[in-house]
């Protein structure tokens, strides 16, 4: 990863007020991406979304790592099923427009 695809934690959590450990423990749950470059750790750019969202539960509705775990999970197979539901609709219009 170049440099400017990614930002040092510690800016981050500075810029935003996250506790560094909580971005940590994110990262130790599988729930975010973290890069290691000369042996600080730095945030992808494409993860700041997935962060920002996590750092919401987390710090304005009090949800802790295991209810974000779980949240993930669920927000994930919603939008599978969404995905599938889609396709499906595509599918039902291509016998619609035959019938």
């Amino acid at each position: 990863m170049l440099p400017e695809d990614v930002i040092r934690v510690e800016e981050y959590c500075l810029k935003y007020t996250v506790e560094e450990t909580f971005v940590a423990s994110l990262a130790e749950y599988g729930l975010l991406e973290l890069v290691i470059i000369e042996e600080q750790p730095f945030i992808p750019l494409h993860q700041l979304p997935t962060l920002e969202k996590f750092s919401n539960l987390h710090y304005e509705l009090n949800i802790n790592l295991d209810g974000i775990d779980a949240i993930h999970h669920l927000l994930q197979r919603v939008e599978a099923m969404q995905d599938e539901i889609r396709r499906l609709k595509s599918q039902l219009s291509v016998y619609e427009r035959r019938g």
